[in-house]
């Protein structure tokens, strides 16, 4: 392959190669190895194999295509640390985020550097939707608050609680949200319920949710320890409703913690198990790259795939000059009006160089239960209408 054009650091260092000259490089921002990922490190797998089926081929208007990535381990100074080396770095032309954790801490530097993101996890409001040339393609805060809530009134729930972390008081940060969300559903919200991910033992929360008779459960916790609280309620005879949203749907840890319960997921990035054409497309590039399964099939992993796909179809519509620079890049992006890639994008994106960006509001709804996931048409995303 390719790879000697590449430029893939050293994920554990964040060190790097030189890459092949009038490359296009990326930097990417991705909590790969730290104590909060959910899922982030499924994303590099992916814009690795991408790129390498890119770059086989030709590459984009001939250009190859390389990936600086840094693991942040969701630590601010390393990723702030890194921005500032791209700062000054002309060769890296764009950056992606799968880092919530450092969102904010980077936000204004990146933006002073005049470095367009064009994808990313989209949680931080004081990034996404204010600065500009940030592009999400993935389901934003808050709607990613709301979509959860949405799994139980789809289920017909009438009463809702919303389990925390108890280790770090920002965890509840997004209770009123939640409970916002609920009651503008029709449905009552029985509050934010602390719970500690390393607790031995869930009885006393189970026998709460139980006794308050709450029938639908969003499930705000780390995905190991929300699985726990379902086998624990489920050991409980609790017979209510559960609901995984957004980061905290990891398939593989999802099936090796399995409950054997069904579980309402909503995904703010494509499924990745449909045959939609564009779907199946996915799956047979990620394994001819040689990208294990584990990685592909993940909302971090599709993502990341439709960042990619975007930045194809921006670029080979306007074409980049030899040396391009991250405003060719802006500028490149313009051509992007009304995209979904085919139904890939929860809803069609346009972007407005040098403005902020409008939020992304849809996703998919659908579920889990003994191994498998299933429903959801990737061509009928849910679109949210709750006003923040």
């Amino acid at each position: 392959m390719a790879a000697a054009a590449l430029l893939f650091s050293a994920c554990s260092a964040g060190d790097s190669e030189t890459p092949a000259e009038g490359s296009l490089v990326i930097g990417a921002l991705i909590n790969i190895s730290g104590p909060t990922t959910t899922g982030e490190e499924n994303a590099p797998d992916v814009l690795k194999g991408w790129a390498k089926n890119i770059n086989k081929s030709g590459g984009l208007n001939g250009r190859q295509v390389a990936f600086d990535i840094v693991d942040t381990k969701g630590d601010a100074p390393k990723a702030t640390a890194a921005v500032s080396r791209w700062s000054s770095d002309k060769s890296i032309v764009a950056v992606v985020l799968y880092d919530a954790s450092t969102e904010g801490a980077v936000a204004e530097a990146v933006t002073a550097a005049g470095l367009p993101v064009i994808g990313g996890i989209g949680y931080n409001p004081t990034a996404w939707g204010k600065l500009p040339n940030w592009l999400p393609i993935a389901t934003t805060f808050p709607a990613v608050i709301n979509m959860g809530m949405r799994i139980g009134k789809e289920g017909g729930a009438t009463k809702t609680v919303f389990p925390v972390c108890a280790e770090n008081s920002s965890c509840a940060a997004a209770g009123p949200l939640a409970e916002s969300a609920s009651r503008a559903l029709g449905m009552t919200f029985d509050g934010v319920l602390p719970v500690s991910v390393s607790a031995p033992d869930y009885t006393a929360e189970c026998l709460k949710i139980k006794n308050d008779g709450v029938d639908f459960v969003m499930l705000g916790l780390t995905t190991a320890a929300s699985l726990r609280l379902v086998q624990t309620c489920k050991t409980q005879g609790y017979a209510g409703q559960w609901g995984l949203f957004d980061g905290s749907v990891w398939p593989k840890v999802m099936k090796q913690n399995d409950p054997g319960v069904k579980i309402g997921i909503a995904l703010s990035a494509f499924p990745w198990y449909v045959d939609d054409k564009p779907v199946v497309d996915y799956r047979n590039q990620m394994d001819q790259a040689g990208v294990p399964a584990d990685s592909w099939a993940s909302p971090q992993g599709t993502a990341a795939y439709a960042t990619m796909e975007l930045f194809k179809k921006a670029v080979t519509a306007s074409g980049l000059p030899d040396k391009a620079t991250r405003a060719d890049v802006v500028k490149a992006y313009g051509s992007v009006r009304g995209e979904t890639l085919g139904g890939l994008l929860p809803q069609p994106i346009t972007f407005k160089p040098g403005q902020p960006q409008a939020l992304v509001n849809c996703f998919w709804l659908a579920s889990y239960e003994r191994g498998e996931f299933s429903g959801t048409e990737l061509s009928k995303p849910t679109c949210d209408n709750i006003k923040p």
